[in-house]
């Protein structure tokens, strides 16, 4: 019995002097200049969206997203998370009337820039917010009826080449190296330029990523 409580005390201050020391080398990497490379996945929708005079509620799509990011400590467990990220967003819509069955299907790639603070409430969090600005790349748009395509364009006269918006989310460092980030991203002016859409058609969504720090 004696050996037992002897062979669990050991393994339980060896579980803590690890654990410790990989806090304390965290807490080393936090205090550095780094930076990192991401990739990962988007869930986006653009919410109301107003076509041939009717509103519609659009549904999720599934994008890419892959970047590169700064980690700038600032003291007081806050740092400063520029990012320059290529990010797919977009929406689907689908809606039957009568025997018609009408299908939008639009993609849109943008470079996003957010300008993040983060907080560290323990070396391996980080909770983080800012404003971000999106830089329209190109898009692709395809109509359907009946699941035969009717149209398809890549044109963006009609869309807006710069767009404010806004992060939040956190992230978690399994290692001072790799680390999972999640966020929710919402942009303050619609993707569309026209009128009927103004108020509406704001790219929303969230993100999963996995990161690689220098």
């Amino acid at each position: 019995m004696k050996r037992l409580f002897i062979i669990a005390l050991g393994l339980t201050a060896g579980s803590l002097t690890f654990k410790a020391s990989a806090q304390t080398t965290q807490t080393a990497a936090n205090d550095q200049i780094r930076f990192g490379i991401k990739a990962g996945a988007n869930l986006m929708k653009i919410g109301k969206y107003n076509f041939l005079d009717q509103e519609y509620s659009t549904d999720y799509k599934v994008g890419f997203q892959a970047g590169i990011y700064a980690d700038l400590p600032l003291g007081g467990g806050f740092a400063f998370l520029p990012e320059a990220t290529f990010t797919q967003k977009g929406f689907k819509l689908k809606e039957t009337v009568g025997e018609t069955t009408g299908e939008i299907n639009s993609k849109l790639n943008y470079l996003d820039i957010p300008v993040l603070i983060g907080y560290r409430p323990s070396p391996e969090f980080t909770i983080f917010a800012g404003p971000q600005a999106s830089f329209l790349l190109s898009q692709k748009t395809e109509i359907k009826a009946n699941g035969d395509e009717i149209s398809s364009t890549t044109d963006t006269d009609a869309l807006r080449k710069s767009i404010a918006g806004g992060v939040i989310g956190l992230g978690y460092s399994i290692t001072p190296n790799i680390n999972i980030n999640g966020r929710y991203m919402m942009d303050f002016q619609s993707a569309a330029k026209d009128d009927q859409n103004q108020d509406k058609g704001k790219n929303s969504g969230f993100a999963l990523s996995l990161g690689y720090t220098f």
